[in-house]
């Protein structure tokens, strides 16, 4: 446990160093919002979804997919039981009149950017391949609920084509044609994939940077309310999460994966779907910014946790 402690802290300055580097890149002008908007582009269509397909390039095994299912099982659990506390809380008759975005920012982690790193420094090609379940059912989510949550006038046919039709589910789908049947991807595809793929943590970590660099910091800690998402997202969700993998027959290894994914900080896609669709989006660039700076304490402490308790 100690051990995983170690790399998890080491990763988390890693990549905060590495945020370092996109926070200067944009005090030095050395790139702007629009640069970091198109990043985040080629990041979330063409990167992220390499890092999928890629922690599929293996043997098919039985087992695999039984450990796949379990994760989509334990992702389904994290993520139903934020939207539950999301509604609880923020409710539409209530006296938050941003419900909205602040249901937007329990119910969404930053799985991609911020626990894909972290599992690729734990548990390797491994913990990519339970993450991208995290993912693939976040995006659906993400894509559908979210959607309808930031814009009522959304019709259930477009819903269900953002469902089916995004980064996470496509590249998902053909991880699994590769992992599932004889078809392999031939080398020289297959090296180009690693290689984007290995891009992941540096690009996501300067588009962090970016930015955290764009937010007034004072002003977001001065916000009670992000305080007050910030803990559900971080801490209370998490625990209860973490008390309900504790019961069921999980190894250490997929309990910490799912459990780095549902502990991760805010995701930056709730600030730019509120952007999108009118709301207040600005409430959510705070909890980001927040949440993702006290992330670097609350992931390793959630693991150590998970570690004292499930061994």
């Amino acid at each position: 446990m100690l051990e995983n402690i170690q790399i998890l802290v080491s990763q988390i300055i890693v990549m905060f160093l590495l945020m370092a580097v996109g926070f200067v890149c944009v005090r030095l002008k050395y790139l702007n919002n629009d640069g970091a908007g198109q990043l985040s582009l080629i990041l979330t269509r063409i990167i992220a979804p390499c890092v999928v397909i890629d922690s599929f390039q293996r043997e098919f095994d039985p087992a695999l997919v039984t450990d796949l299912l379990a994760a989509a099982g334990c992702t389904i659990i994290a993520m139903g039981l934020s939207m539950a506390v999301g509604h609880f809380l923020f409710r539409a008759n209530g006296p938050h009149e941003n419900f909205a975005d602040k249901r937007m920012c329990v119910v969404f982690t930053n799985c991609g950017f911020m626990a894909l790193p972290l599992l690729d420094a734990l548990y390797g090609s491994y913990g990519l391949f339970l993450g991208s379940a995290f993912i693939a059912i976040n995006n659906v989510l993400l894509w559908s609920y979210g959607v309808s949550q930031l814009c009522r006038d959304t019709t259930r046919a477009q819903k269900l084509y953002n469902a089916i039709l995004n980064p996470g589910t496509v590249s998902l789908a053909i991880g699994l044609v590769f992992f599932l049947t004889p078809l392999d991807l031939p080398q020289i595809p297959a090296t180009c994939v690693s290689y984007l793929a290995s891009l992941n943590t540096p690009v996501a970590m300067i588009i962090l940077g970016a930015f955290l660099a764009q937010c007034d910091l004072r002003s977001c800690f001065q916000d009670k309310q992000v305080y007050y998402v910030t803990a559900l997202r971080l801490l209370i969700l998490p625990l209860i999460t973490l008390a309900i993998f504790l019961l069921l027959p999980l190894d250490s290894v997929l309990r910490n994966t799912m459990l780095i994914s549902a502990a991760a900080p805010v995701a930056m896609a709730c600030s730019m779907f509120g952007q999108v669709y009118g709301t207040d989006y600005l409430f959510s660039t705070r909890a980001v910014a927040v949440s993702t700076i006290l992330s670097a304490i609350t992931i390793p402490s959630m693991i150590a946790l998970s570690g004292l308790l499930g061994g």
